[in-house]
């Protein structure tokens, strides 16, 4: 039993970790939420909450996704009547800058889970390669059930072994 379990662990282990032979299907990033003074603000706030709910950040939390939501109803009160980001004053520049970088770091990151990796593997038993396509955030979250099926079944063949 414990041989088996072992053998099925360290195939998992294999087969789950990001490999060098990874290809990113997705495409490369795209810039940042960034104002232009030249551009209506509220067209730029409605094309970031688009891509809040597009798939590109499907692994963004709900928590996240809500303090995304908070900051840009932030930016959008502090322009107020105003159509341009250079037509606040500088301390509001400041503040609608901080709320930006709430929205660049957290978007940032979940753009980065949400890309598609796809690897070329072979199952246990045959030469055959099959095509196996996760999200990052997937990948991770696989690797590290293997990691604790290995821990599980080291501290069950050490209750076994007594």
């Amino acid at each position: 039993m414990s041989k088996m379990h072992r053998i099925i662990a360290v195939a998992l282990l294999g087969c789950l970790s990001l490999g060098a032979h990874a290809k990113p299907t997705a495409k490369a990033d795209e810039a940042a939420m960034a104002l232009a003074d030249d551009a209506p603000v509220a067209e730029q706030l409605a094309k970031v909450e688009r891509a809040l709910h597009s798939e590109d950040y499907s692994e963004l939390s709900v928590a996240d996704k809500s303090r995304v939501q908070a900051a840009l109803d932030r930016i959008r009160t502090k322009m107020g009547d105003r159509e341009r980001f250079d037509q606040l004053t500088p301390p509001q520049k400041v503040e609608v800058f901080n709320d930006q970088e709430v929205v660049n770091t957290l978007m940032t990151n979940a753009k980065e889970d949400s890309r598609m990796v796809c690897r070329s593997e072979r199952p246990i038993g045959s030469n055959r390669p099959q095509r196996t396509c996760m999200t990052v955030a997937q990948r991770r979250q696989a690797t590290e059930d293997a990691r604790q099926m290995k821990r599980d079944l080291r501290i069950s063949e050490v209750r076994d072994a007594k």
